[in-house]
């Protein structure tokens, strides 16, 4: 990374850019290609956008981003809009917010199988939560779930943020019925089911080929004594009543929506020469003080790239009354008529520096390779041949430079 890029407000974007030989080894395809798309975001090497006023017809051009879920660039257009479709889905009820984490000794095997162990734990939360939404409420409710793997520092941390709706079908009735809006289950209770079900459905992947097992964890034996160890051990679970404030909860859920691990206002500092990276974090065993943790780079992009989601994995799901259609529990008698609701505040567009009016027209150009015939046979190097062109660290000759930056 150059001295000019230490002088400015550094970004993910910009260290994955500037140190890529740093980037960690072993990643899969997708992974690179993801790396790769955000380290031209806003860069002009993805296409460009065009702007034109429509008062005056000033045009302005600008780089395009991204979009990619990874992205701390393209953060805030998709938090808003989320943050706004789920108030208007939850009903207008008290709402829970609950915490599901996994001892220390599942990490390893969580992040060696990321797809198969997180789908086992929105599976086991789930059933945990219906379970006792049944045997406590005797009625069928609604919750949504969040999956995070990291901690404040970037430590690997797989938990999930459940938002509970206190409130739901009545089992003997079919009618809502309110539940108590200070106190949802007893998590103690909670913890040990939680616990006893996740480990049922680890040890049902016995027989699964595409589970990798660290070393350690071989043999079934080894496995067995493993699984009565966690047994054992204490399954933590949070939960806290909203207190009228689950809006706020749910735009604290949309700020990970869009990006994972890190945003870009932690970072503080770049070092060029010492190829280093500061950030802060909130130490919560002291207090929740905020400090500052230097890393050096290699070590800052493996810890940033081993919390990348596999591709088309949904890390928020719905259950309960909150699937399907918007709004499914006004059907119930008795039901809250409205939703939380949430109007997030419209972005201001760009002024335009020649009439000083707000009216644009977006048109979108996209830098791609042009394509051989279709009766020509396509070979290994020109697909890679095109990969390099469509990636390439600098933009096109033939586009504009950037002007001003609309998205």
């Amino acid at each position: 990374m150059t001295d000019s890029i230490n002088s400015i407000k550094a970004t993910v974007n910009d260290i994955l850019r500037g140190w890529r030989d740093l980037w960690p080894g072993g990643l899969r395809d997708e992974q690179y290609s993801t790396l790769n798309l955000m380290a031209h975001c806003r860069q002009g090497a993805l296409g460009y956008n065009l702007a034109k006023c429509e008062d005056c017809r000033h045009r302005e051009w600008y780089a395009s981003s991204c979009g990619d879920r990874h992205c701390p660039n393209c953060l805030g257009p998709r938090q808003a809009e989320w943050s706004e479709k789920v108030c208007g889905r939850l009903p207008d009820c008290p709402h829970f917010h609950v915490v599901f984490t996994v001892p220390e000794q599942l990490h390893e095997v969580f992040e060696l199988n990321y797809r198969i162990l997180a789908g086992e734990l929105f599976a086991g939360a789930a059933e945990t939560l219906q379970l006792f939404q049944k045997n406590n409420w005797r009625m069928e409710g609604g919750f949504l779930a969040v999956l995070h793997t990291w901690g404040r520092a970037l430590n690997w941390h797989p938990h999930l943020h459940v938002l509970v709706s206190a409130g739901g079908r009545d089992c003997a009735t079919g009618q809502w019925r309110q539940a108590r809006p200070n106190y949802l289950f007893p998590v103690r209770s909670m913890s040990k089911v939680f616990g006893a079900i996740l480990l049922r459905r680890i040890e049902a992947l016995e027989g699964d080929p595409e589970v990798r097992w660290p070393a350690g964890l071989d043999t079934p034996e080894l496995r067995r004594d493993w699984r009565r160890d966690l047994a054992g051990r204490h399954w933590n679970i949070f939960s806290r009543a909203t207190l009228g404030n689950t809006r706020a909860v749910v735009r604290y859920l949309a700020r990970y929506t869009s990006r994972i691990a890190i945003s870009n206002q932690r970072i503080k500092r770049i070092d060029g020469e010492q190829r280093t990276v500061s950030f802060e974090w909130k130490d919560y065993k002291d207090g929740g003080q905020t400090k500052e943790m230097t890393m050096s780079g290699a070590t800052f992009l493996r810890a940033f790239t081993r919390h990348m989601v596999p591709k088309r994995f949904r890390r928020i799901r719905y259950y309960g009354l909150l699937t399907g259609a918007k709004e499914r529990h006004r059907s119930l008698p008795g039901a809250p008529a409205e939703s939380i609701g949430e109007k997030t505040a419209k972005k201001l567009r760009p002024v335009c520096p020649s009439c000083g009016g707000c009216q644009w027209r977006y048109l979108r150009f996209n830098y791609r390779p042009a394509r051989q015939p279709k009766s020509t046979p396509r070979t290994a190097s020109d697909h890679a041949r095109e990969g390099r062109n469509r990636f390439s660290l600098y933009p096109p000759t033939n586009a504009p430079p950037p002007v001003q930056q609309h998205g």
